[in-house]
Formats: C-alpha cells, structure tokens, sequence
C-alpha cells in the first residue's frame, strides 16, 4: 500500500468512503449561501438562442484554437514513493467560435446588459465526432468612482444534446477594471448558482444539479437522477453539503431507502496529520449521539483548515502575444495581458484545483487570444476497482485541460478590433468572459463525472452489489 494510502476493511465501506465525498456534518453549522435563500428555488435566467441570426444576423466575431484534456491515473503501490504513472489518455479538439453580440438584455437581475452569443463547433482531432453548442455571457461596464469595471452576470449554455447550464453569478463577477493599468489588481469570491439539467435517453426525464456556492467556495448540491434514466441505471437523489470547517455529508435516497454518508471536520493529532473520520448512517439527519453503522479514519490531504476558494486578477501590462496564438499578420502582436488565477478546495468529492486564465487585449476592449489551463487533482478513488482509495502524499487521478483561443485573420473582425480603440468612452463590454464560458463548461464536465460515480457506487451499496 502507498504510503498515506489507508486500506478499508470492509469492502461495502470502501464505497461509502469513496461515495462520503459529498456533503456536510452532523452537528456542524451551514454557513450562510450566496444568493438567495434556498437552494431549491430557480434563478431567472435568459432562454439560450440556437444561432447567431436570431441576434444580430451574422457572426460579429470569429475564434479558433485547439482544446486539449489529459487525464491521468495513479495505481496503489506496495511501497512508499511515487509510483508508475498508468497510461495517459489525452483528447483533442478543434474548436471554432462564432460570436455575435445583442445590447439591452436583462439576466440575473441584471438590465442593460450586453449577450455575447457564442455558437461553438468542437471537432475531435481523431474525426470521431463533432459537437455544437451555444453559450450567451451577459456582462455590462459600471462605474465605480471615477473608473469603471467590466461586471460579467452569468451564463447560459446549451448543446445539441439537450444538456443545458446556467450560471448565475452573486454578485456579479469583476472581469476588469477600466481604464486598465499594468500592475492593477482585484479579486472575486465564489459566490454563484450553477443549475444544470443533463439529458438522458428517449425514456426519461433529465437529471437535474443545483450547486449554490457561497462567497467563500463552500456549497450545497443537489442532484436528481430521475425514474426512467438508464444511461448509468440508478435512480435516486442525491445532496451534498460542504462546510466551513471541511466537514460534510452526502445524503442519498433511492426506491424510498436513505443513506448518509458524513465526513468530520480534520482533528489534530498527538503525532502526525490530522484524522478525517468517515461515517455511514442508514437514515437521513443523523444526530451527533447516534452511532453510525461504519466508520473509517484516515489523514487529512488538505491539512487542518482548508483554503475552499482564492483568486487572484492582475494587468501584467503590455506584453507580446505568444506564439502559440498563431495570430494573422492583420493582427496586433502586442497587447495587454488580463491574468486570473484561481484555487479551489473540495473536502467532499475530494480534489483540489487551479485555473489560470490569461486574456490578450487590444486597447483594454477585444481580445486577439485567450489561454485557459486548469488542473484538477482528485485523492479519493471512485473508480471501485481497487483496495485503497485515499493518499495523503500524491493525488490518485489528475485531469488537465487547456486551451487557446485566437481572433481569427478576417476584414471584419480584424477592423472591430482596431475599432475598439475608441470604443472606451462608449464602456463596451470585453469578449473575454464568453471566451471562458464553454471552457468552464468542460471543467464543470470533469467534476460532475466524479459524482455520477459516487451517486452509482452509493446506489451499488444500497443494492448490495459489490464490485
């Protein structure tokens, strides 16, 4: 076994620790959410619209670029020390955005805004398969005091699957801040309602996730797998609940049949890391002075206080373009480069993750190329096919995604780009934040596959199926 690797003696726990990576503590307090009240209730958002034309008639903007995600697995070792990496399994798409822009719509309690309108073709390199998908980014120019921010509401996203997501934004994000100056720096929280509904097959309804975050990254998730779904062939809800403290719980009923998996809080030790003890209860709201069915310790991997959301956004002043942007001769080389860093901690499903996003802009206003890099690394094994599942040392999977996005070498948009020079006093919104919007969609994919995976090793454990 791997050093800070522990075994589980009961191979029925093993699932449930793994399937613990959901929620929040008996006996601990919920810290007050972002938004407004209770995670149930919907938030409005704007109805995608399926193509450009329906906006303005024709795409205003052209991007292109390359999206690659590399994921890799970590087996169980015998002895100490880092082990042999498993094969890498790397994914390549082509990706081509065309954006068009619409003035005067209302989101997220927003009016006025600006709705970027993103129709996006994803081409596998290998020619397998070829997707399309429409994102629309809502963001305005405020003034505060005598400069103005770049404030991004939201997003809706949709595909041709019928797989759909809104985020929503609270407050409303800061993307800039006008006029822009090398050396500037500010920050957001993680205050956000993300609502998702994931289409099944023909038989059923959609499965539905509510995750509302607060300020400081912790959340409550809620997920319905409803009757009819086959595509993984369970049924059940599912909700998580993170706290301040990185105590949680995921609680999960099927057929009528509860189950409540409880993390504690890390508690310091006489030697050593501090202990996370895992607990099953076969009920929902289990009190502090009932004895749970099983339980399991094990060192912390995030320490004693965890860091759940940090981000930092600074203008790096005016730099070269790098070459991997590939951009036309018609282009400016130079540009202003926006860089946003941001660290999240989940205690529940068990990963750490940065994203660094770094935007080149003409004139504070149109972005020639964006990068996009998030790394997400994961220390529980929901995978059920091996003895051990948590590390303390080196993470078990690691998901990597990365992404460039170029303006594309035509008249138009090579002219709106040396047009927004002027458009300052006018506060035109920046495409920056629409250019991320599809790409937080494929992180947002990463993550929801780690808990598809404990909601069907939960509904195995309920059955009485073991792996």
């Amino acid at each position: 076994m791997r050093a800070g690797a522990k075994g589980i003696a009961l191979v029925s726990l093993c699932f449930l620790v793994v399937l613990a990576g959901c929620g929040g503590g008996a006996g601990s307090t919920t810290p007050p959410l972002a938004g407004s009240g209770n995670p149930a209730t919907s938030v409005s958002a704007a109805t995608p619209t399926p193509s450009p034309s329906s906006q303005t008639g024709s795409a205003a903007y052209t991007y292109a670029g390359t999206l690659t995600q590399t994921f890799q697995s970590f087996p169980e070792v015998a002895a100490p020390g880092t082990p042999s990496p498993e094969p890498t399994s790397v994914t390549t798409i082509d990706v081509t955005q065309q954006i068009s822009v619409k003035d005067d719509q209302a989101f997220n309690g927003g009016s006025g805004l600006t709705d970027y309108h993103d129709v996006e073709t994803d081409a596998q390199s290998s020619g397998l398969k070829t997707t399309t998908s429409t994102t629309d980014t809502y963001e305005t120019v405020a003034q505060s005091g005598s400069a103005q921010n770049l404030l991004d509401y939201g997003s809706v996203y949709a595909d041709e699957a019928g797989d759909t997501m809104t985020t929503s934004y609270a407050p409303a994000r800061i993307e800039d801040e006008l006029p822009e100056s090398g050396g500037a720096s500010w920050s957001n929280g993680a205050g956000a309602t993300i609502e998702e509904a994931i289409a099944g097959d023909a038989s059923g309804s959609p499965v539905t996730v509510q995750r509302v975050v607060a300020n400081a990254g912790t959340y409550s998730e809620s997920t319905t797998y409803p009757p009819g779904y086959q595509a993984i062939g369970y049924t059940g809800v599912g909700d998580i609940q993170e706290n301040a403290d990185g105590s949680g719980s995921y609680a999960w009923v099927a057929v009528g049949s509860p189950l409540t998996i409880e993390y504690s809080q890390p508690v310091p030790q006489p030697t050593g890391a501090p202990q996370i003890t895992i607990a099953e209860f076969t009920n929902l709201d289990p009190t502090p002075a009932e004895a749970p069915s099983q339980s399991f310790s094990f060192a912390s991997w995030y320490g004693f206080s965890p860091s759940f959301y940090g981000e930092t956004d600074k203008d790096l002043g005016s730099v070269a373009v790098p070459a991997s942007c590939n951009l036309g001769s018609q282009l400016p080389q130079t540009a202003n480069a926006i860089q946003q860093t941001t660290n999240r901690v989940d205690t529940i499903v068990g990963y750490t993750e940065q994203e660094v996003q770094t935007t080149y802009v003409v004139a504070g206003e149109s972005p020639v190329c964006t990068t996009l890099h998030d790394v997400q690394q994961i220390y529980y094994d929901f995978n059920g096919d091996q003895a051990f599942v948590f590390s303390a040392l080196t993470p078990l999977q690691i998901t990597t995604i990365d992404e460039t996005l170029a303006m594309q070498n035509s008249t138009t948009v090579a002219s709106r780009a040396k047009q927004a020079a002027t458009a300052r006093a006018g506060g035109m919104p920046s495409l920056a934040p629409a250019l991320r919007a599809h790409f937080d969609r494929a992180v947002e994919n990463a993550r929801r596959r780690q808990v598809q995976v404990i909601a069907r090793m939960l509904a195995l454990h309920q059955r009485g199926v073991q792996k």
